[in-house]
């Protein structure tokens, strides 16, 4: 049976900050993450192009996919578990940050 997986989108504050920001997410914030029940994998991307008509930036640069056991298990640990995380002001507002429903693969 195929795994879960959720996918965050996510900004550095400004393009000077991606170094810090990059180390603060695969350093510490992918380890809260990863320690959390279900959570089995993280693999992360950057936004090389947006294919618009008008040759858009894209407007999230970096992508996570977290392949997960259980959606449910996973999200009440989060919250339970979220005020212990270690932040970071070099994330953007996280109010931009877009988080997208839960998939599972359905074909081949």
């Amino acid at each position: 049976m195929p795994k879960p997986i959720f996918i965050a989108m996510t900004n550095s504050v400004s393009p000077d900050k991606d170094e810090e920001f990059n180390r603060w997410y695969n350093e510490v914030h992918a380890n809260d993450l990863l320690s959390l029940p279900t959570m089995r994998s993280l693999v992360r991307y950057r936004a090389v192009q947006q294919i618009t008509p008008g040759g858009a930036e894209p407007f999230h640069q970096y992508m996570g996919i977290y392949e997960l056991d259980d959606p449910k298990a996973a999200l009440e640990a989060l919250v339970e578990r979220r005020s212990t995380f270690t932040m970071t002001n070099t994330i953007a507002d996280p109010q931009l940050i877009s988080y997208v429903p839960f998939f599972t693969k359905t074909v081949g």
